[in-house]
């Protein structure tokens, strides 16, 4: 599973400091909680301030909600990342917290992407021989994968 920090790195969360939309990012905090059966959530809370009440502290966060994203855990295993719908309170003074819910579930990728190139195979759709290894062209696949969609 993607830890708390894996998570926050990977999906477009503001650093503490930042400005968003005229808001001041005071804090965020991220956890994760397992769900069962290969899936994990994310609380997390973002506390703002600034002028635009709840509605522009909605719009300051649009592209973090939007975002859906596979995060590779530390065994290498795929987990399609998203963020559910957000809840805004005010504090006072200028001030707000947004609370939502990340959510992560594992996807078994390799196996689908041998059981999909099983099946070009036996419809005729690749060369002959080029698909010896099925499992090592699946596998070579999810290493570059991996290595394009990390958070640099």
């Amino acid at each position: 599973m993607p830890f708390a920090g894996e998570f926050r790195q990977a999906m477009p969360f503001p650093r503490e400091g930042t400005t968003l939309d005229g808001f001041v990012v005071e804090q965020v905090r991220v956890e994760h909680v397992g769900a069962g059966d290969g899936r994990y959530e994310y609380p997390f809370q973002i506390v703002m301030q600034g002028k635009g009440g709840k509605d522009g502290v909605r719009r300051a966060l649009k592209p973090l909600l939007a975002t859906r994203r596979t995060i590779f855990s530390e065994f290498g295993n795929p987990y399609q990342c998203s963020i559910g719908r957000v809840e805004v309170e005010s504090l006072g003074e200028g001030r707000y917290r947004a609370s939502a819910r990340g959510v992560g579930v594992r996807v078994r990728l390799r196996e689908e992407l041998v059981r999909f190139l099983g099946a070009l195979a036996a419809a005729g759709r690749l060369a002959p021989g080029a698909l010896d290894e099925p499992t090592a062209v699946a596998d070579e696949y999810l290493r570059r994968y991996q290595a394009e969609t990390a958070p640099r």
